[in-house]
């Protein structure tokens, strides 16, 4: 696993890794067994919450928590509100925090993704439209513009760094996803953006999850309106498609237009890669009316099926997953940390 790969927020323990497909693999061959009439059951696994430290800092309050990253030490935040990039380690103690809101070099407006490249890391710095680089301590290390308003930042492997931007909605076709080298040279964009002439409708039909899954290939998760999964290089070469198992929860959403209503299907909420697994939120009606983000994890393996389903002690707006334990950003903004219990 290269340094790329941890900082993009997979997994960087293949031991824990297999130890959690291994439970899963043994709960889904003890239900299997039972009768063949919950052949088709999906095994149940609860993630315990782990305590963590009090922090006494006012730096270490989350205003607009919107991305995390995980390396071996420590996870990365971009907070939204504070124009700032927050540090934790993995036992949850805040360490620092750095950036300001400001167009100048290590200044921000509402960073909105972040991720860590050996000793760099990378924000989606969105209203300057650039990205930014530090280095691990928040002294500034360079940047480079984009075209358009960055979402979020990955570093999938050495000189690769993809970003991925929502469509302005002025012309048909605009590209979901960049690639670029670390000096900001664009070597490849791609996947159009659906466009019906209606913006409101298209905005959810566009969004997308990205989840690095390891040797410079990602995964593109839609959060709505199918349950295909799409596999791409770091090249930009689409290598495949999955079909998620059926038994992995979806919403429909009605979308309330005038005249005749649109119906989408909330399918993911948020979601992660972990060595040879990908981890689907699925997403919670609110009040009869809407979705929100839910309690519940799909565990799905390569093909698409559905391993395990990891019930969780709070709805999760975010998350990274590492073996068995997964660093969330909570409903309100708040960091948890779960451990999935064998």
């Amino acid at each position: 696993m290269t340094g790329a790969d941890r900082a993009a927020g997979v997994g960087v323990s293949a031991a824990a890794a297999m130890a959690l497909l291994t439970a899963v693999t043994l709960a889904l061959g003890a239900t299997a067994r039972t009768s063949g009439a919950e052949e088709t059951a999906v095994p149940r696994l609860k993630a315990v919450e782990v305590p963590r430290p009090s922090n006494e800092s006012d730096e270490a309050v989350l205003s607009r928590p919107l991305a995390l990253a995980l390396d071996e030490n420590d996870l990365f935040m971009a907070d939204g509100q504070d124009c700032a990039v927050k540090v934790f380690s993995r036992e949850g103690r805040f360490v620092r925090a750095f950036g300001r809101k400001g167009k100048g070099p290590g200044e921000l407006s509402f960073p909105s993704g972040v991720a860590v490249a050996g000793r760099t890391v990378l924000v989606a710095d969105k209203l300057n439209s650039r990205i930014q680089a530090f280095d691990r301590e928040g002294r500034p290390a360079g940047a480079f513009p984009t075209p358009f308003l960055p979402d979020r930042v990955y570093a999938l492997a050495d000189d690769v760094i993809l970003v991925t931007g929502n469509p302005s909605g002025k012309r048909k076709g605009e590209p979901l996803l960049h690639i670029f080298d670390a000096a900001g040279r664009l070597r490849w964009e791609g996947l159009a953006a659906s466009s019906s002439g209606d913006p409101v409708y298209d905005a959810f039909r566009n969004m997308i999850l990205v989840c690095p899954a390891g040797g410079g290939d990602f995964y593109v998760v839609f959060r709505s309106g199918g349950r295909t999964v799409l596999r791409f290089a770091s090249t930009g070469a689409l290598l495949g498609r999955i079909t998620v198992d059926g038994r992995h929860r979806s919403r429909p959403l009605d979308l309330p237009f005038k005249g005749r209503k649109k119906r989408l299907l909330g399918f993911c909420w948020a979601a992660a890669c972990d060595p040879g697994l990908l981890y689907l939120s699925a997403p919670a009606p609110v009040d009869g009316k809407d979705l929100g983000p839910g309690r519940e994890i799909s565990v799905i393996d390569g093909e698409g099926r559905m391993r395990a389903v990891i019930a969780l002690g709070r709805a999760v707006h975010r998350f990274v997953v590492e073996g068995d334990r997964i660093f969330a950003i909570d409903d309100e903004g708040e960091l948890r940390i779960f451990e999935v219990a064998r």
